[in-house]
């Protein structure tokens, strides 16, 4: 009876062991994906182009597909950036600037391009991508300082 205590401890202990580390493995297999793989930020993204995209009436919006492709351009490049960003000072100053690009692009469009929507989005993504980089919390707004939209 000792013996088999003993046995079931054992395989108890390897079996938590061997899902904590396939857990870890899991996640280091996720964070070494990319911000731009990782399927909560591709789904908001693709929302995003498709509601912008929907709302464009021809010769009655400020907007059009190329400004469209514009702003998924710079979030594309914002996630590149903040992918390779080593401290929370540095990913601010590149949320900093992209949130001032988006607002130019914006008023470009005669704000028509970034309704609310929009801005739920864009924020989200922003705001996402700096929490799984470890530099906010997914609750903080990291937009708001510099946001027109």
């Amino acid at each position: 009876m000792k013996y088999l205590t003993i046995i079931t401890l054992i395989i108890t202990i390897v079996a938590c062991n061997n899902k904590g580390s396939e857990n870890i493995k899991n996640e280091k297999i996720k964070s070494e994906m990319g911000l731009k793989e990782n399927s909560e930020i591709k789904e908001i993204s693709e929302r995003l182009k498709e509601g912008m995209i929907d709302f464009i009436e021809p010769g009655e919006t400020a907007y059009d597909k190329s400004n469209v492709e514009t702003c998924m351009n710079l979030i594309s490049e914002y996630l590149s950036k903040i992918e390779n960003a080593n401290s929370k000072e540095d990913a601010m100053k590149i949320v900093e600037k992209t949130v001032l690009a988006l607002n130019h692009l914006n008023e470009k469009c005669e704000y028509e391009l970034i309704e609310t929507d929009q801005r739920e989005d864009i924020a989200e993504i922003i705001i996402l991508a700096g929490n799984l980089k470890g530099f906010n919390s997914r609750d903080e707004d990291i937009t708001e300082e510099w946001r027109e939209w």
